[in-house]
């Protein structure tokens, strides 16, 4: 499974989101299933068409954007 990270670099919202989803796959004891991946191409951003970051992406869809999701969330969209 890959899971990307939706975001600018000096965003500190998107890398709050990817300290999140690190943190439910390692509880998950899912390292080595899951790659958790930072993205801040804006192409590629643009490309997914979101508009407002962070956003969480598994395997290709976006599961959440403009916001941060509780660890549950998180959870319940790699489950």
């Amino acid at each position: 499974m890959k899971i990307e990270v939706l975001g600018s670099s000096g965003c500190s919202t998107c890398a709050r989101l990817k300290k999140d989803v690190e943190s439910v796959v390692v509880e998950l004891g899912k390292e080595n299933d899951i790659e958790v991946v930072k993205v801040e191409d804006p192409v590629k951003i643009a490309a997914y068409g979101v508009m407002s970051t962070p956003a969480l992406v598994v395997d290709g869809e976006v599961k959440y954007k403009g916001k941060v999701p509780s660890e549950d969330e998180i959870k319940d969209a790699i489950s």
